[in-house]
């Protein structure tokens, strides 16, 4: 097992992924509300954009919608407020996620609370993500450019033939090497 093998490694989930989770939430929300709160329509992208990426029109409606304070609204801030806690300092990083948890919960959205339950579930992982800069971000650019790699080739008869494209492609290879002498 990777335990025994490196008795020393820690899980350290994606940053990447744990702000994705609590987008899909938010978004959630936001589809539960439309239905009621006809300012919601078309506004996925003013909430799921970062603030500083917004166009004139997005920000108009995301203070729209920050004004009205439906729960949308209220997700919203639960996600940034995770997303201030990247960077914690080792010793308080618990402690602030635990508030974080717990201010999160207090709102009582259940697309939200089901997003904490799990966070809890894979706590220490959580944690690591919270106070160190890992990112799995290469791994899966190569990943992508392994898919793109199968799909442009539509197929291998071999895994020995999509083994060495990638290699060649992604590995480098060198078409012509130098000759030595």
């Amino acid at each position: 097992t990777v335990k025994q093998a490196m008795p020393q490694a820690d899980i350290v989930h994606d940053r990447f992924h744990l702000v994705k989770y609590l987008n899909d939430a938010l978004d959630k929300v936001r589809r539960r509300e439309v239905k009621t709160h006809a300012l919601l329509r078309n506004s996925r992208y003013a909430l799921l954009k970062n603030p500083q990426n917004l166009t004139e029109k997005q920000r108009i409606t995301f203070e729209q919608i920050k004004a009205a304070n439906h729960e949308v609204a209220q997700a919203w801030q639960v996600r940034e407020n995770f997303k201030c806690l990247f960077s914690s300092n080792p010793h308080e990083a618990f402690g602030l996620y635990m508030k974080w948890a717990a201010n999160a919960t207090h709102r009582n959205m259940k697309e939200v609370t089901k997003v904490v339950d799990m966070f809890h579930a894979h706590l220490r992982g959580v944690i690591n993500a919270l106070v160190t800069t890992f990112s799995n971000a290469m791994a899966e650019r190569l990943n992508g450019k392994i898919q793109q790699l199968k799909s442009i080739g539509r197929g291998y008869r071999k895994f020995a033939n999509f083994r060495s494209a990638i290699l060649f492609f992604h590995g480098g290879l060198d078409l012509y090497p130098l000759k030595s002498g």
